[in-house]
């Protein structure tokens, strides 16, 4: 299977707690963004979906209430005032889909 990013062919598929080189299932938006998740799933490298999700937190803590970045999307999700969070998701679809696009 290819990496949607970077265009490496990798046999392996995620399995959940092992750490290895091969294509994780990313979810845009991720998936505890949405009550019920309907979006797209993207195969990526595990070295382009840390990447990535390096990204989303960095505009998650934007639209959050945070002074500090937490390292945990979970809690700055946590910390994104229901008002803020459409923004929030949209945002993080369209940064997704152009970061997938660019060539690094």
């Amino acid at each position: 299977m290819k990496c949607e990013k970077c265009g490496k062919d990798f046999e392996y598929k995620a399995e959940k707690g092992i750490t290895y080189k091969g294509i994780d299932y990313h979810h845009n938006p991720p998936e505890f963004m949405l009550e019920k998740w309907a979006g797209e799933i993207i195969p990526l490298c595990r070295k382009d979906h840390v990447k990535l999700h390096k990204k989303i937190k960095e505009i998650m803590f934007k639209h959050s209430t945070c002074l500090k970045m937490i390292n945990s999307e979970h809690w700055l999700w946590l910390k994104t005032l229901p008002m803020n969070r459409e923004g929030c998701i949209k945002e993080v679809i369209e940064f997704t889909k152009g970061w997938i696009k660019e060539n690094d």
